[in-house]
């Protein structure tokens, strides 16, 4: 029997029922991913300089060491063996790791476009004896530098900053560069502001519409000051002196790509990065669209016509256009591949109204959608523009209105890609959408309202994921395949949070990225040490190199080697760099140091708790020799200051401070143990038993958290407790009373 190696273990059920639909009976196995990698990074880079390859590969966890087992177990029974791991540089990547194990003359290599019965047939058809070797190489050579650059540099940075949480990695570090680089520009933006006037007008029949005034250039006249703008004079009546209307077509937005589809994900239904990336795999995996990982426009005949059919059936041959869209594709650096993301082609009946339900449904919406109003009729719009004279003054209004939906019937989202263009900053001014009343020309208007505008200029805006995905794109960073994990790093590793945008607009806006204290240390000591690590026309060239080395133009050997002797160099000068130590507060002399002859001083350090995100602070020594922690002392800090020491009420002693889990605070004293600290660190004095003059115990309820008693219980005396001040209990599980430190 032949055995049908795939990617991903959710198509196994799907291809597994399609080819033997198709009369192939075989066996069907997924590798789930990547079976081999490197070592992990504490072993090093475990890359060979001379040939710039993995020195060593090894499964890459447990689960893949078990799988690879299974995989040869069932090479080892087939008559032919098929792999059929995803079409790209990384699905290639993991065929060649299959393809030592299948004997001489029994392997093939297929790839699937879509999940579908078709897709399948067109794969088989297809399948040839080999591999492509130089999409092996490409894949082979992005994960040598990725590991040379991140090990390396991450060294550099952890041994320079000495702080944890800090690394740096190829894509990583250019992308973090362009968050903290915007942010650094957004803040430092100072606006200016210029002023309009702008007169609300009513028509005839009751109709209220604005237009702006102009200037002798027929251009909206500004004023450098408010006094300016309102010394003008404040005209009554308005007469229309001309009237222009002309028709405007708009052509249909091309369908999905990789970085279009995650730009509109977020902006029409609110998923990250991420989750767009786990929605269209899945729909890709079970066949309801075709490969995601794409770059190009591009769609076949077959789909065309297929759309143009729907289209038809859906809302009449009158949104058809004469002839179908060719749309081109955007920016550089397209491999072209794959087809464009849209529905693979319906071979069942109801098959279309089973994919809007279920968790994926209004994902898919919008891929249809999208993929079918690429090839409706143009959007037909007629602006009208007039020119209203009052008192002397020249006023422009516009408005546009709806002639014909075209596409627009099928795509009810206004949600849009980012432009291809760098952003500039620019003119807080709206724009003049809606409709204009019925006007003839000289009639005559009543000006209802004659209002000064102001007009501020605006930075560019804070990226939001989709923004930082279209600017990756932009500057070539990146490809389809690595766009989805970018983000999720940096979020993941605390660099950078989500925040609400400050200002509120009248649309709906994303939250945009803002990068954290760390980032910007990170991102500045990589920019001086590093630079071609995070310089975007750097990393782009490799980008584009990598791609020279998958089309055959390149060799594989040439291109990471020349790599390597830039960064090397960028290396050797980054490591004699001094190490660059945040400021510290002095607190003064270490008492182990002084007690032991050396000069160390006590420095405040202050972090954030990991698992629970709260603060922290303490006080280190900072005695060091060639980069070496020499003394491991560490005190108490309180409010930035050393805790000060309380001396045991009984020996005299001093006494170590310690918090509580509970929230409060206690003394220990060596040899007379626990004392009862309030919330200054006070010594808290016990109330006596009244019937026995102990010293009472001091407990938490066991129902109530954050409630406290004083208790005798030989006497069975409770006294209710307000040692931790006006902190309010809250319920918590009935249990035993459990007794709080004293």
């Amino acid at each position: 029997m032949d055995l049908l190696i795939l990617e991903s273990p959710n198509k196994v059920k799907d291809v597994k029922r399609y080819a033997g639909s198709l009369g192939f009976s075989c066996a069907v196995i997924a590798t789930s991913g990547h079976l081999l990698d490197l070592p992990p990074m504490a072993d090093g880079p475990s890359v060979d300089i001379a040939t710039m390859a993995p020195s060593k590969l090894q499964p890459r966890d447990p689960r893949a060491a078990e799988q690879c087992a299974r995989i040869k177990d069932a090479i080892s029974h087939a008559s032919r063996v098929i792999v059929a791991t995803d079409p790209d540089r990384e699905g290639e990547a993991i065929a060649a790791q299959v393809w030592p194990w299948i004997p001489k003359g029994k392997a093939w290599r297929a790839t699937f476009e879509e999940i579908t019965q078709a897709g399948i047939k067109r794969g088989l058809d297809a399948m040839q004896p080999g591999l492509h070797d130089s999409a092996v190489d490409a894949a082979l050579a992005r994960r040598v530098v990725d590991r040379l650059a991140g090990w390396h540099a991450t060294s550099v940075v952890f041994e320079k900053l000495r702080r944890k949480g800090v690394s740096a990695g190829r894509l990583q570090s250019a992308a973090l560069r362009l968050v903290v680089d915007r942010y650094r520009e957004n803040t430092a933006f100072v606006a200016s502001s210029t002023f309009g006037i702008r007169i609300r007008l009513r028509s005839s029949d009751g109709v209220e519409f604005t237009a702006r005034l102009l200037g002798a250039d027929n251009t909206p006249r500004v004023f450098s000051t408010r006094a300016e703008a309102e010394a003008s004079p404040k005209p009554k009546t308005g007469v229309v002196r001309k009237i222009e209307a002309t028709e405007k077509q708009q052509r249909p937005k091309p369908p999905f790509e990789a970085t279009s589809w995650l730009q509109v994900a977020q902006k029409a239904l609110g998923l990250s990065v991420k989750d767009a990336t786990a929605v269209i795999q899945a729909l890709f995996e079970t066949g309801h669209t075709t490969y995601p990982r794409t770059d190009t426009v591009r769609v076949s005949q077959e789909a065309i016509e297929w759309a143009r059919e729907e289209i038809s059936l859906r809302i009449g041959p009158s949104y058809l256009p004469a002839e179908p869209w060719q749309h081109k594709d955007r920016g550089g650096a397209i491999q072209g591949a794959h087809e464009a993301m849209r529905p693979t082609l319906p071979h069942e009946p109801g098959d279309l109204q089973r994919r809007q339900e279920g968790q994926w449904a209004a994902a898919y919406r919008l891929i249809e959608a999208r993929f079918l109003a690429s090839q409706a009729a143009a959007r037909i719009v007629q602006q009208t523009t007039a020119w209203i004279e009052a008192d002397g003054l020249i006023f422009q209004a516009t408005g546009q209105v709806e002639l014909f939906a075209g596409w627009k019937k099928l795509l009810a989202t206004d949600a849009e890609e980012e432009s291809e263009k760098p952003e500039k900053s620019r003119g807080d001014v709206e724009d003049e959408t809606g409709s204009l009343p019925p006007l003839a020309q000289d009639q005559t208007l009543q000006i209802v309202s004659c209002d000064v505008q102001t007009i501020s200029t605006k930075p560019k805006p804070l990226f939001s994921q989709a923004a930082l995905v279209a600017e990756l794109k932009r500057l070539g960073i990146g490809r389809p395949s690595t766009y989805p994990t970018i983000v999720p790093l940096l979020l993941s590793r605390g660099w950078v949070t989500e925040k609400a945008p400050i200002k509120k607009t009248k649309s709906p806006s994303l939250s945009v990225l803002v990068p954290e204290p760390v980032a910007f240390d990170l991102a500045d000591f990589l920019s001086s040490a590093l630079p071609g690590l995070v310089d975007p026309t750097f990393t782009a060239s490799l980008e584009a190199a990598l791609d020279n080395i998958e089309s055959g133009e390149s060799p594989r050997l040439q291109v990471v080697s020349q790599w390597w002797s830039t960064f090397e160099h960028e290396l050797l000068v980054a490591k004699a760099l001094p190490p660059k130590l945040p400021e510290r507060k002095d607190l003064g002399p270490c008492p182990k140091c002084q007690a032991e002859g050396r000069t160390g001083h006590l420095r405040l350090i202050k972090g954030t708790n990991r698992t629970t995100q709260a603060p922290y602070e303490f006080a280190g020594c900072d005695a060091r020799s060639d980069g070496a922690q020499l003394c491991d002392h560490t005190a108490p800090v309180e409010n930035g200051e050393l805790q000060k020491l309380a001396s045991c009420p009984e020996c005299r002693a001093p006494m170590r401070p310690v918090r509580r889990k509970d929230g409060g605070h206690s003394w220990l004293c060596a040899q007379h143990g626990w004392f009862l600290a309030g919330q200054g660190w006070e010594i808290i004095q016990a109330p006596h038993c009244p019937n026995c003059d102990k010293p009472m115990t001091h407990r938490e309820r066991s129902n109530v958290k954050g409630s406290f008693f004083w208790a005798c219980f030989e006497h069975r005396v409770f006294i209710d407790s307000n040692v931790f001040g006006d902190r309010k209990p809250s319920a918590k599980s009935v249990g035993t009373a459990r007794q709080a430190r004293k």
